[in-house]
């Protein structure tokens, strides 16, 4: 008898925290990130870099979005502007969520590279292999549409494609304190090819705000006519987790 309650107690305690531990994941979560820096002297220049991460979850569903700025000046000239707005949609397959459907919106400017609108469409399918606190595993694959507008003073010209995309995102968490990011995508279609990663390393300060050290590479396989096929940034932020 005694340890038959011992063993519902246990079952209890245990059902209790997983639906805690479940609770906790639900709702609006997120993070704002900025950098600056400024240096004269034989060059002035001056960096901005902001973003807003957020995600809206529930039990059958969940919403991303992210917006992002970067600007850049050299001697009083600008020399980089980019934008991003990325949202996303997830519908889990089972109150594990670990497989889901997702459709994307992702629209860029980045005017220095000749786009006044590069803007992707796209469905596909997720999962998540591993989803803890400290060690996240996820990859996807959908396929969409591209479409990119040049801007008037570029000699190319607009067009559309179908793409593929692959996805993958992973996040190892060293202690409560010292957090690995790292993610890549890809967009491949018959006229272009984007590849984007980004590696972080995030320390915690205190509270929710914490110090980012990170890099971020793109290459484009067939950019505008005198435009690099490659950008990299070396990147300190801060970052405040709500």
């Amino acid at each position: 008898m005694k340890k038959r309650i011992l063993l519902v107690a246990l079952t209890t305690a245990l059902t209790a925290q997983q639906s805690v531990a479940k609770q906790q994941k639900l709702g609006l979560s997120g993070s704002g990130e900025a950098g600056y820096s400024n240096t004269t002297g034989n060059t002035d220049t001056e960096s901005l870099f902001a973003s807003l991460k957020s995600s809206y979850t529930q039990e059958s569903y969940k919403l991303k979005a992210l917006i992002e700025a970067q600007n850049k000046k050299e001697d009083n000239v600008r020399t980089q502007e980019r934008y991003v707005g990325d949202f996303q949609g997830d519908k889990y397959f089972s109150d594990y969520q670990d497989a889901y459907g997702f459709g994307q919106l992702r629209a860029e400017n980045d005017r220095f590279a000749d786009v006044n609108l590069n803007t992707y469409l796209l469905v596909g399918l997720g999962y998540n292999f591993i989803q803890e606190k400290d060690l996240i595993l996820t990859a996807e694959a959908g396929i969409g549409n591209q479409s990119t507008d040049y801007i008037k003073e570029s000699p190319e010209e607009d067009f559309s494609q179908t793409i593929g995309k692959l996805y993958g995102n992973f996040e190892y968490g060293f202690n409560p304190n010292v957090r690995f990011l790292q993610d890549a995508t890809v967009y491949a279609g018959e006229r272009q090819t984007h590849y984007e990663t980004n590696t972080g390393l995030k320390v915690k300060l205190n509270g929710h705000l914490s110090m980012k050290a990170s890099f971020k590479y793109r290459f484009n396989d067939n950019p505008a006519a005198g435009k690099k096929k490659e950008d990299t940034e070396t990147l300190i932020t801060l970052v405040y987790d709500f």
